[in-house]
């Protein structure tokens, strides 16, 4: 992945600090000299990436009965339905 061209480190605060005032997308991107469009798609990375202090919980594993050999597995997927030998042989 390419580095961003822009600090966001030091342009987040600023972006949140006119946001705060009741300034437009529009009017922020003026005020910064920045395209609309890249401060749009900023804001909306920053709603999709995960914070700092928030981990993801591992899938609980499904007890399942393969549907070709009936042997008993564990997945971490629903969509699984063949044991991983079942699967290695398709």
């Amino acid at each position: 992945m390419r580095p961003s061209k822009y600090d966001w480190a030091r342009l987040d605060p600023r972006v949140d600090a006119l946001l705060g005032q009741g300034l437009r997308v529009t009017q922020v991107a003026q005020a910064l000299e920045m395209r609309v469009q890249t401060i749009r798609d900023r804001l909306s990375y920053r709603r999709r990436a995960p914070r700092a202090g928030m981990k993801r919980e591992a899938p609980a594993l499904i007890d399942r009965s393969c549907l070709n050999c009936r042997a008993a597995f564990r997945v971490d997927s629903p969509f699984l339905r063949l044991c991983p030998t079942c699967r290695a042989e398709c």
